[in-house]
């Protein structure tokens, strides 16, 4: 007889997207995907500018929580966990838009730059486990958050100032914006010691590359977990979209039209990353930090 079936909700409250997870735990069949939402309210819009979170959009990304809200509530969800990574983290009113979550009855809390590293390489290693060196990335719309291990004994664990959204609003044109990733991954991280290491890549970016890779190797609609996309299709596609404009992407099968604007800032990060460590490619994970977190809730590696 299987034991109490518990409903758990895990909330990522990002720079660009707010995503939901609903899903169910039996201690034999584990954890179970009941339902899953996606809002992009660019809650980190502007932040790099003004040092704020701008009244317009914390008011977009509090209706999505009230939304998410009522959608775990309706699916009987009895845990949840709410966490808010890069923009709220960063922001000087970051605690106010917590205190306004919370009046609504959702249990925001912010996270360390750390802690969101560590929630999705637990997340990538349970989908991806086996030893050899692994740099787990994982690119949001804020920051990028790298851990690297070998043999599951992490090593390396930074937080840099490289999300899609940041990135774009800086304004550079192609060659100036991957010069300032390059001098940014140089002087932040000690990448030389993890040539050749296998890449696994969460968040929107990455899975964004895979749906557009799959979409042109004729398997639009697969699921991208465990897609493997070479360095040099990486190298490719970021030209060919660099030369386009965003009305253009929003046109390119595989891309969703309101990921046009910064996917090319995400691929850019995700080309000098690769380079950096001398990879041949990276694995994108279908999974990443909502994951880690009800991992972690329910004690499973």
């Amino acid at each position: 007889m299987s034991g109490h079936r518990e409903r758990l909700a895990a909330v990522d409250v990002g720079s660009n997207t707010i995503l939901l997870t609903v899903a169910q735990y039996d201690p034999e069949a584990g954890l179970v995907i009941v339902e899953e939402a996606e809002d992009q309210p660019r809650l980190g819009a502007g932040l790099s500018a003004t040092g704020r979170l701008s009244e317009e959009a914390m008011l977009r990304a509090l209706r999505t929580l009230t939304s998410m809200r009522d959608t775990y509530r309706k699916r009987g969800v009895e845990r949840v966990a709410a966490v808010a990574t890069a923009a709220v983290r960063e922001a000087v009113n970051g605690a106010e838009f917590v205190e306004r979550a919370r009046a609504l009855d959702i249990p925001l809390r912010i996270i360390s730059a750390e802690t969101e590293a560590a929630l999705s390489y637990r997340s990538a290693t349970h989908h991806f486990p086996g030893g050899g060196r692994q740099v787990v990335a994982d690119i949001g719309g804020g920051s990028l958050e790298l851990i690297g291990a070998t043999n599951s004994r992490v090593s390396l664990s930074r937080s840099l100032p490289l999300g899609a959204v940041r990135l774009t609003e800086l304004g550079l044109p192609p060659e100036q914006l991957r010069e300032h990733i390059r001098r940014a991954l140089s002087e932040s991280v000690q990448l030389t010691g993890w040539t050749g290491s296998t890449v696994i890549g969460s968040g929107g970016t990455f899975a964004t590359l895979a749906s557009i890779v799959l979409a042109r190797r004729g398997s639009a609609g697969r699921p991208v977990h465990g897609t493997i996309v070479s360095a040099e299709e990486v190298e490719r596609l970021l030209l060919e979209l660099s030369g386009l404009s965003a009305e253009q992407r929003r046109q390119m099968p595989g891309l969703r039209p309101e990921r046009a604007d910064i996917i090319v800032a995400g691929l850019a990060v995700i080309a000098e990353l690769l380079k950096a460590v001398d990879s041949g490619g990276v694995t994108v994970s279908g999974f990443g930090l909502r994951d880690g977190l009800l991992l972690e809730m329910v004690g499973v590696e």
